[in-house]
């Protein structure tokens, strides 16, 4: 199925730095972080939480090459063909089955850039980037692809320009970014580098002052994800200390998180959020040999270790979660896990 995206009226366009928006080192390569995992988990301080193997799901895609898959909303979704007049989105449900592709114009724009991408609930697929004009002029936007069919919604967000998306469980759509303008960040200091838009595109907040982050590499990576009432940020850098962790209920309280305490070559590189208030993440340290699952359970509470089931194998990334279970990369990239806490009898 092809679907066609149409753009809005707000037709600004603006010039983005090449240094910001496409600085390649803050792209989470999936090929890449495969390549680079070592055998070997870590094993200090674990909780003695009781995490079950749910179901094993095998996908007949190769994904190699692909930007980091994100598991949000029933589906795990990455895109191909990016940087061209027309990025193809890809999803895959929770029995490892291809579902339809999609694939996204926007009338003007002579080249896509797409920077992240989520599923959304009813099969809403949300993405954003830059759009490019035949002129190199470039626009910060989102889009929502329906999966049945349905035209693509295009929100051209000038001079702000969205690098993360997650849509949360009530629809609403919500980016991390930066404002650019004359090749610089612009963000006024009291403006959110967080925003949340309705499907339409109108903003309805805006949260964490740009005042607060310490560099633009803290919006330009990191990764947003969302579950039922609340949506998560891990900011970057994605490597060594720094980086924060927030979260954003839908009254619109924003909780800032204990830092995570990180060696000075580890790297996150995945996040999930139950329905349960759960938080984790994964991470890897090459230099001491360590992978690590950590977890906390609400603002009040401290980043713990997990131990994960003896079914992982020491290749592992978390795509995400859905529900109470987490959704895993397992050993190779054609192989997702779901795990969950084990319920005593």
């Amino acid at each position: 199925m092809i679907y066609t995206a149409y753009q809005n009226e707000n037709r600004c366009f603006g010039r983005l730095p090449i240094a910001m928006s496409r600085n390649h080192a803050l792209r989470c390569s999936f090929s890449s972080l495969l390549l680079c995992v070592l055998p070997l988990i870590g094993s200090g301080g674990l909780q003695g939480r009781d995490l079950a193997v749910v179901h094993d799901a095998e996908l007949r895609y190769d994904l190699g090459g692909v930007h980091l898959p994100v598991w949000s909303n029933g589906a795990l979704v990455t895109f191909v063909s990016n940087r061209t007049i027309s990025p193809e989105i890809l999803s895959f449900d929770n029995g490892g089955r291809q579902l339809p592709t999609l694939r996204l114009t926007i009338p003007d724009s002579d080249m896509i850039d797409l920077d992240d991408a989520s599923g959304g609930p009813n099969g809403v697929v949300a993405v954003c980037g830059t759009a490019y004009d035949r002129s190199g002029r470039g626009s910060g936007f989102f889009a929502l692809l329906n999966a049945n069919g349905g035209m693509a919604t295009v929100v051209r967000l000038f001079p702000y320009y969205p690098s993360r998306i997650t849509v949360a469980s009530d629809g609403s759509i919500w980016t991390a970014g930066l404002e650019v303008t004359n090749s610089k960040d612009s963000t006024p200091p009291a403006s959110g580098v967080i925003r949340r838009f309705d499907s339409t595109g109108k903003m309805t907040g805006s949260f964490v002052p740009r005042s607060t982050i310490a560099s633009p590499q803290m919006v330009l990576s990191g990764m947003l994800r969302s579950a039922r009432g609340r949506v998560g940020w891990y900011t970057g850098p994605i490597g060594g200390p720094g980086s924060q962790y927030y979260e954003f209920l839908a009254d619109g309280m924003v909780h800032k998180y204990p830092a995570i305490a990180l060696g000075v070559t580890e790297v996150v590189n995945g996040l999930g959020l139950t329905d349960d208030g759960m938080t984790f993440l994964t991470t890897r340290e090459n230099s001491k040999h360590l992978r690590r699952l950590l977890s906390i359970n609400g603002v009040g509470g401290q980043w713990e270790q997990e131990r994960l089931p003896s079914q992982i194998g020491p290749i592992f990334i978390l795509y995400g979660a859905s529900g109470s279970s987490l959704v895993f990369l397992n050993n190779d990239r054609s192989r997702m896990t779901f795990i969950k806490e084990a319920k005593t009898p």
